[in-house]
């Protein structure tokens, strides 16, 4: 009750007008996995007052209620820790607490805190302490123990039925005798997902995703795995439609400048249908190759980059690059530009170790790795570390450095102050702090495009430019296809097309085999990557979040949400092959 009272106040934007009626909804479908994570942290205080019903030394009982004292500790502190943490991300990532925070916080801790701002690290603090100090003096009034007084055969009995009433605790932790057992789907009641948000436990759906995070190929078994296969083969040929024309460079080894924008997505572009406030980038559309049905992967940068660079679709509900000896067996763009002569760079402004991301650069087979370490303390202003517009600055020094005969180079640049907190040093026309941040972005990028343009190498390097994932502005939006929607643009001084728009779907993925398809390299590597100038190449896109999976063709769109294995569009038969194309994935992850 406690729990669900502090995440809808704390959340009283998103659950305005919920009134008494929404809520006692909420409660009663939480209710029976609120028993379920009671009963969890049940059986240890119950174990525990059971052994001290059998035992007459007051010193062993004065041991055992020590014991209890810091069981009961430990799970206040966790449980208050889970409740402050879920209602304090809930806004800005819209789903509940998994293992994402943890991996975050542990790869940098202080970048996992810049997500949150001062102000919501400081209302998580206030609330942790609260929930904690009342869940001890509700708790602790069931220590000290005392002995049992009477004979060893009564303190027996009193064992005996305290072992029941443990073993007892079996129902609401399993979720009662039906066939399926408690799992999320138990609270989902309504077709408003804020609603089955609020019923789900935090705590219970953290310890679902820890204990999900291995056996990949059994978590998502729909089907026989052959089954699954041609499923997946008769969709990829269903979308094998229309031919788009491929651009034509002025080299076959064009330098290559990748910019990946972070959380932009085409709601902040006019050409996009979007608002005016990506401008700069608006005008570097109009001059190069725009595809306007492109699809980020994932929800978190983490899932971005595999995605963008090893053409390999985000997963919802963990991330691969948490596994080295994973990411140590993925296909690789970079890795292939290098064996094509190709030298390397990645710039980014904070700090490369948050979410194993410099384990998975290096893998991947970067030469150089530029990061906050790399800058002076004094340009390292913000709380992600060097601004974008020093970043962008970096490497177009490193970029002027050299001549036309050097060889070509594949360098990457990753923004990262349209982050939440915002905080950048840039004052636009807008007064909502997250357009501000994205006008700021935009603005560096122009500028380096323009400086860009003036260098020796320029007629012989092509741009590509993606978002890593959707955006939180507009954060009205609830419809999938709408929120992962984002921009993809080729353009530079090596492409000797006209400018272009591509109406044909395309997802991050397919960025690996398209590259290397206009340079007349093989792609066979990326299973999961197409080339989208290529006749036979699937027109679609797999994008999820941490509830929902979905697949973008070119005449529909349908969304499965995994939590209750429901399809929130589309009919049955793209809803099958939605769960097939899951299944293909994580049967592969499994594998890796």
């Amino acid at each position: 009750m406690i729990a669900k009272c502090a995440f809808v106040l704390m959340n009283s934007s998103i659950y305005a007008g919920l009134g008494v009626g929404g809520f006692a909804a909420i409660v009663w479908n939480g209710l029976a996995m609120d028993l379920a994570m009671a009963g969890y942290l049940t059986v240890l205080p119950a174990l525990l007052l059971g052994a001290s019903a059998v035992v007459a030394s007051p010193r062993a009982v004065k041991t055992l209620s020590i014991a209890l004292k810091c069981v009961l500790a430990v799970e206040a502190f966790v449980t208050a820790l889970a409740v402050s943490a879920d209602a304090m991300l809930y806004p800005y990532w819209g789903f509940k607490l998994d293992t994402t925070p943890l991996f975050y916080f542990m790869s940098s801790p202080s970048a996992a805190l810049a997500s949150g701002g001062t102000g919501g690290g400081l209302v998580m603090v206030l609330l942790l302490n609260l929930l904690f100090t009342a869940l001890l003096l509700m708790w602790m009034r069931f220590v000290p123990l005392t002995p049992v007084p009477g004979t060893m055969a009564k303190r027996l009995r009193v064992a005996g039925v305290m072992t029941v009433c443990t073993a007892m605790l079996f129902l609401p932790i399993r979720g009662g005798l039906t066939v399926s057992t408690m799992n999320l789907s138990r609270a989902y009641f309504s077709s408003d997902t804020r609603m089955n948000h609020a019923a789900v436990n935090p705590l219970f759906s953290f310890l679902y995703s820890a204990s999900h995070q291995s056996d990949f190929d059994s978590q998502f078994s729909f089907y026989a795995p052959d089954e699954a296969r041609g499923i997946v083969e008769n969709l990829e040929r269903e979308c094998a439609v229309d031919t788009v024309v491929a651009p034509l460079l002025s080299t076959s080894r064009p330098d290559i400048c990748l910019v990946i924008l972070e959380s932009f997505s085409a709601h902040l572009l006019p050409s996009l249908g979007g608002s005016p406030v990506a401008m700069r980038l608006d005008s570097i559309a109009s001059e190069g190759v725009l595809f306007t049905r492109c699809y980020a992967s994932g929800f978190r940068t983490d899932r971005a980059l595999p995605a963008i660079l090893s053409g390999y679709p985000a997963q919802p509900t963990t991330s691969i690059m948490k596994f080295v000896d994973k990411t140590d067996n993925l296909p690789s763009l970079p890795k292939a530009l290098k064996n094509a002569g190709y030298d390397l760079a990645y710039y980014y402004g904070g700090d490369v170790n948050f979410t194993s991301m410099n384990a998975y650069l290096v893998s991947a087979g970067f030469d150089r790795i530029i990061s906050d370490k790399d800058f002076p303390v004094t340009e390292r202003v913000s709380k992600w570390g060097a601004p974008d517009h020093l970043v962008f600055d970096r490497a177009l020094a490193d970029a002027d450095a050299g001549t036309p005969a050097c060889a070509p180079r594949f360098t990457v640049i990753q923004t990262s102050s349209s982050h939440e907190p915002f905080d950048v040093p840039y004052t636009s026309g807008f007064s909502d702090e997250r357009l501000n941040a994205f006008a700021y972005a935009d603005n560096a990028l122009g500028e380096w495009y323009d400086a860009m343009s003036r260098t020796s190498r320029w007629d012989s390097t092509l741009v590509v430019i993606v978002p890593d994932h959707f955006a939180v502005w507009p954060d009205t939006l609830t419809d999938q296809a709408s929120r992962h929607h984002v921009p993809l643009i080729i353009a530079g001084g090596a492409l000797h097309s006209a400018p272009a728009r591509v109406d044909a779907v395309a997802a991050q993925t397919d960025i690996a085999a398209t590259l290397l398809g206009m340079l007349g390299l093989p792609a066979g590597e990326f299973p999961f990557s197409h080339d989208v100038f290529s006749p036979s190449a699937p027109r679609m896109a797999f994008f999820s979040d941490a509830e929902h999976v979905s697949i973008a063709a070119p005449e529909w769109t349908a969304t499965l949400n995994i939590s209750s294995d429901t399809g929130e569009a589309g009919d049955s038969l793209r809803i099958r092959a939605v769960r097939a194309y899951l299944q293909t994935l994580y049967n592969d992850l499994q594998q890796r």
